[in-house]
């Protein structure tokens, strides 16, 4: 993940023929003025502004057809790039339309929310929503460069910080426990260390670039996942949040089945419990089971947790 000075060096390298800024009606007010102001090649070369509604309600086939239909009305070519301005939703639309619009342009990952700058700008993926279920439909776009700047974590609100810092936790408890507990150690975390948002991201890169299309490893950042899409879907929490409780139930499972650590569990669980409101899963699992067959995950129609290693 490069810082966003080197942004303007890549634009400029690379000479596309047309430049296009995705982001939503949020981020374009609070986000792109300073894009803008640090990538100023963006306002010379008059890139062309694609906005959207915010919300994961809008991460749709239907949205996606709207953006090809703006890019198709500019003349878009192959040698257009799409900026992505914005979190999570942006980031994997962004993405989707890029790998599909005239078989694959550039697409460059801007992430304004903590939750993309560790997690969704990163590794590849793309996807919308179809049908109520999550991620049904998408590619892998391993084309899209990510260009970060911590100067836009102060545009989020507190909930949208615990989401990504749901995220972080994830990564840490399965790859590097000393960054879960650093994490969990921090009072404030609209005061959140950058080297510590870089030193996660760098662990995603790591695990994605081994393991690019999820067949072994990188498996293991879906820790969470199973059940906290299932949560998404069914609650309408935050994904950050959803994440957060399917790591609560995933805990315990892993402390079963795989000999995890109990006191550790239940302090991340602990965390997890402070920091986050956990509706009562458990008796609502003959709901979430049906949403929980549609992770992608599973095979021979077997639902499928990802655990945390008995260690």
């Amino acid at each position: 993940m490069k810082n966003i000075e080197q942004l303007q060096t890549y634009l400029t390298e690379k000479d596309f023929s047309q430049l296009f800024i995705l982001t939503d009606d949020n981020t374009s007010k609070f986000c792109l003025p300073v894009l803008l102001e640090k990538v100023d090649i963006l306002t010379d070369r008059q890139a062309v502004l694609l906005e959207i509604p915010a919300g994961e309600e809008n991460k749709t086939l239907n949205t996606a057809e709207n953006i090809i239909d703006s890019l198709t009305e500019s003349e878009a070519d192959r040698n257009s790039c799409i900026v992505s301005l914005g979190g999570g939703v942006i980031c994997d639309l962004g993405g989707f339309v890029a790998s599909v619009y005239k078989r694959g342009i550039q697409n460059v990952n801007v992430p304004t929310t903590l939750l993309a700058m560790v997690d969704a700008a990163i590794g590849g993926k793309t996807a919308v929503n179809h049908s109520g279920i999550k991620n049904l439909i998408g590619t892998f776009n391993f084309t899209s460069q990510v260009f970060f700047d911590a100067e836009f974590l102060s545009t989020l609100s507190s909930s949208q910080i615990m989401d990504g810092i749901a995220e972080m936790l994830k990564t840490f408890v399965m790859f590097d426990y000393s960054g879960a507990e650093e994490l969990m150690q921090i009072t404030d975390f609209t005061e959140i260390k950058r080297d510590l948002i870089l030193h996660c991201a760098e662990i995603k890169e790591k695990i994605t670039l081994e393991d690019p299309y999820d067949r072994g490893i990188r498996k293991k950042l879906n820790f969470g996942h199973t059940l906290g899409h299932a949560v998404e879907m069914f609650y309408g929490l935050s994904h950050g949040h959803s994440v957060a409780v399917g790591m609560h139930y995933a805990l315990d499972l892993s402390v079963e089945h795989t000999g995890y650590d109990k006191q550790k569990a239940d302090k991340i669980k602990g965390f997890i419990e402070n920091n986050y409101e956990i509706p009562d899963y458990r008796s609502d699992m003959q709901q979430l089971i049906p949403l929980m067959r549609q992770d992608k995950k599973n095979t021979d129609g077997e639902i499928k947790f990802i655990l945390a290693d008995g260690q």
